[in-house]
């Protein structure tokens, strides 16, 4: 059983990948929900998640601010950043934070694939991100 939080202030958006979640895990995904990054740390120095999918369109954090709070709170676990536009700058900062990948909302299959990815490469002990690099800001 892999556990993922969702990490996304719009309801019908945070209900829609829970739903994705756990249709395409089929029983194997138990999801855990926050609609601010403030919630998601709480809910992060409580237990261990495998995978956290961040809406990068918070109302309380800039991107790079929830990716940095995350790291520091949960350095080992995957992050997988998604928001409705994003720069090649955007995703290559995400990526140099520690991101696995950064995914474009609405595009559910892309999400899944990601997701999918970094859940089953976390199952078998396996880790194919780039080092994180310690940037100064």
């Amino acid at each position: 059983m892999s556990d993922v939080l969702i990490i996304e202030d719009d309801p019908l958006d945070r209900e829609l990948i829970t739903e994705l979640l756990t249709l395409r895990g089929r029983g194997r995904v138990r999801v855990c929900q926050a609609h601010d990054l403030r919630s998601a740390l709480e809910l992060v120095a409580e237990r261990t998640f495998d995978l956290i999918l961040l809406d990068t369109r918070l109302p309380d954090a800039t991107p790079l601010h929830a990716l940095r709070a995350i790291g520091e709170q949960a350095p080992m676990t995957p992050v997988l950043p998604h928001q409705s536009f994003i720069t090649p700058k955007i995703r290559q900062t995400a990526r140099e934070r520690g991101a696995f990948e950064a995914v474009v909302r609405g595009e559910l299959n892309p999400l899944w694939s990601s997701a999918n990815k970094l859940l089953t490469l976390r199952a078998l002990g396996f880790d194919d991100r780039p080092p994180a690099q310690v940037v100064n800001g």
